[in-house]
């Protein structure tokens, strides 16, 4: 009985270790050295580390490193060493958050703050494409949505331990966070696959280069869209709505909520009606949920718009890795997604540096949302274009593997 029970356990080990490493790796260079800036922001400000333009530059510094990780991800795509590669981007953005902890100037937080967005970049493209390249077609949708359930975890984990632990200090909350950070790299350090991510065959559909282009359009038109909340959420209700830390820091759980659910909840709305008719209708609907601040300061308003932003933040992702590992295999899959996410990330840095300079000129945060929700409506359009191309491709014979 007990030989039976251990190798139940063995088996259940097993079936974690191709997705595990990967749902760790987005948890701490996303979900931790991305995301648990927002709730932070406007206690840097409030203590007097930054000014408030200062604090909303450091946020585009990190976005501006996430493009470089990005790039470099794309550069180091078809290394066997990806592992190692991988485990190096965790390190980066564990000292990158230990290094915040130094009250040494707006310069210093913005340059360990763009060292934590190239580790996330890295992570981002490299981590779940190794994962996803040795998944079955019927289940990249799926494990797409557990790998980026990761970014959700660490949204509700920033959101609800670290206005909590500020009461002990801004060094003491940001080392606990780089501890944290540490703690999970800990263990996945040695569950990568070997030799993850190889390449192997595959090639891109040749008749659809203005459906791709559009496709790429679609997605990086949500780099720039969900910055208002990403970026300016908790400070908006904070000091721009005037309610404070705890109700800035409750906005930020509903959006961590949101995105806990949101990468699953996709991947299984991929698999019924098609990872591309899935991110018409997400791109569309967050439109809609980035907008509503315009319409309502009501607190039930903006728990709405946070937790339907943040369901869709890394369901995007989600929706963007299947539909990439459908469209293509091998290399060709990785160079596919690595463009899209060049292209997110060109549009995420470009759109926080607007954004800051927006709100810098303004000072009110409700054009932001104006912006966002524009930005993601023109991505809606670009994606209906994409979606049916390559459903005339697939008709064709020449486009992709089952439904796009």
């Amino acid at each position: 009985m007990a030989d039976e029970t251990g190798a139940r356990d063995a088996s259940v080990g097993v079936r974690l270790a191709p997705w595990l490493p990967a749902l760790l790796a987005v948890l701490v260079g996303i979900g931790f050295a991305r995301f648990a800036y927002t709730p932070l922001l406007p206690l840097l400000v409030e203590r007097s580390w930054v000014s408030a333009p200062q604090a909303a530059f450091a946020g585009a510094a990190n976005l501006a490193g996430y493009l470089v990780g990005a790039l470099l991800a794309q550069a180091l795509a078809g290394r066997r060493e990806r592992g190692v590669i991988l485990n190096a981007a965790l390190a980066l953005a564990v000292v990158s958050l230990a290094a915040c902890a130094a009250p040494l100037g707006a310069l210093w937080l913005s340059a360990f703050r763009f060292l934590a967005g190239v580790a996330g970049g890295l992570v981002m493209v490299l981590g779940p494409s190794a994962i996803l390249s040795r998944t079955p077609p019927e289940a990249k949708s799926r494990v797409s949505g557990l790998v980026f359930a990761g970014v959700g975890i660490g949204v509700v984990l920033s959101g609800a331990l670290l206005p909590a632990l500020a009461t002990l200090g801004l060094v003491a909350t940001w080392l606990a966070l780089a501890g944290m950070a540490l703690l999970l790299t800990a263990i996945a350090w040695r569950r990568w696959p070997d030799g993850a991510g190889a390449p192997v065959g595959g090639e891109m559909p040749r008749s659809a280069p203005v459906a791709i282009a559009l496709l790429v359009l679609a997605y990086a038109t949500d780099g720039a869209g969900f910055i208002p909340h990403t970026l300016f959420l908790s400070d908006f209700v904070a000091r721009g709505l005037g309610r404070g830390e705890a109700a800035g820091g409750l906005a930020w759980t509903a959006f961590g909520i949101g995105a806990l659910v949101g990468a699953p909840l996709c991947g299984l709305v991929a698999t019924r009606i098609g990872a591309g008719r899935a991110l018409v209708g997400a791109l569309f609907v967050k439109a809609l949920a980035v907008a509503l601040p315009l319409l309502s300061t009501a607190a039930a308003a903006i728990w709405l718009s946070a937790l339907v932003v943040g369901a869709l933040t890394p369901g995007m992702v989600a929706l963007a890795a299947g539909l990439t590992a459908r469209l293509a295999s091998g290399p060709a899959q990785a160079r596919l997604f690595g463009t899209m996410t060049i292209a997110f990330a060109v549009a995420q840095a470009a759109g926080a540096y607007a954004l800051s300079a927006l709100f810098a000129a303004s000072g009110s945060h409700l054009p932001l949302f104006a912006a966002g929700a524009a930005v993601l409506a023109v991505g809606g359009v670009a994606a209906i274009g994409a979606v049916r191309m390559l459903g005339r491709g697939r008709a064709s014979g020449d486009c992709c593997r089952g439904r796009p």
